[in-house]
């Protein structure tokens, strides 16, 4: 059985990857450390991580309207890319704790953020060669 107290918390490889204060300030609206952080996960997930894997992430979020916000389907989110990460491990689980965390900090006056630092996540991987 997994050692839960772990979950949804980085691995020591992730750490360099998963960068709190970073997500704080592009939730916020900050969308040059959006840019330049987005860029960076985009080259670190290009190996190891298949477009769609992403894109399927990003779809889900780009169908949940703005307005009314759904706090509730935001949630339902994690259980499915917690179910992504037990099946393919490695770079996904990364990617699944980055974005369960910042799932967690995401509600109605940041959503549009979050979802622009997804976009932008999955458009550097593609920048960078992930298939």
């Amino acid at each position: 059985m997994k050692d839960m107290r772990s979950f949804g918390q980085p691995s020591i490889e992730a750490k360099n990857y998963f960068d709190t204060e970073r997500i704080k300030k592009i939730l916020g609206g900050d969308m040059k450390i959006l840019n330049d952080y987005a860029k960076e996960l985009g080259k670190h997930f290009a190996d190891g991580m298949s477009t769609s894997q992403l894109r399927s992430v990003l779809d889900e979020i780009q169908k949940m309207p703005e307005k009314p916000f759904d706090q509730n389907r935001l949630q339902l989110l994690r259980p499915k890319l917690a179910y992504a990460a037990g099946r393919h491990k490695g770079k996904v689980l990364e990617f699944q704790k980055l974005l369960d965390w910042t799932i967690q900090q995401t509600n109605e006056n940041n959503f549009n953020n979050f979802r622009y630092f997804v976009e932008a996540i999955v458009a550097y991987h593609r920048y960078y060669g992930g298939k």
